[in-house]
């Protein structure tokens, strides 16, 4: 069983697009989504930090219309990925799988043309053990 999660945010560089070994179109990217909850000082806001993966033609899609600060609704696996920083300690990050993707503001693409988002865009789960489902980045420890 797998938990599956939607997050509104905007993402927080360029998608970095890779091809695995079998040619699979790979593409990573972080979105950075705000809570607001009051406390003695205020509004307080905490910014929470995930690292989205998508896999074949939505991979080339996303890279080709997906900028910094692009308004992103996506959904998708939730996982958490342990890595080892520099020093060696051990570190985690939250990982989601995508599954389904909507552009929240209209966003539009180099030639000034609204970028295409599908009803949101269903996505083939990934083999449970194929290697091209991997990702081989660590994950920024600024969550």
């Amino acid at each position: 069983m797998s938990t599956t999660v939607s997050i509104l945010g905007n993402t927080g560089r360029e998608v970095k697009l890779r091809y695995s070994e079998k040619g699979t179109a790979v593409a990573t990217f972080p979105i950075a989504s705000n809570s607001y909850k009051n406390g003695a000082e205020g509004r307080v806001k905490t910014t929470h930090w995930y690292n989205v993966t998508a896999f074949g033609k939505v991979a080339e899609t996303l890279a080709a219309n997906v900028r910094k600060g692009t308004h992103l609704l996506v959904q998708g696996r939730l996982g958490f990925k342990p890595w080892l920083t520099k020093e060696g300690q051990p570190r985690a990050g939250a990982e989601v799988i995508l599954q389904s993707y909507e552009f929240a503001d209209g966003a539009k693409t180099d030639n000034g043309q609204e970028a295409e988002s599908p009803e949101p865009e269903m996505l083939p789960e990934p083999a449970p053990n194929d290697e091209d489902s991997a990702v081989a980045e660590p994950f920024d420890d600024q969550f």
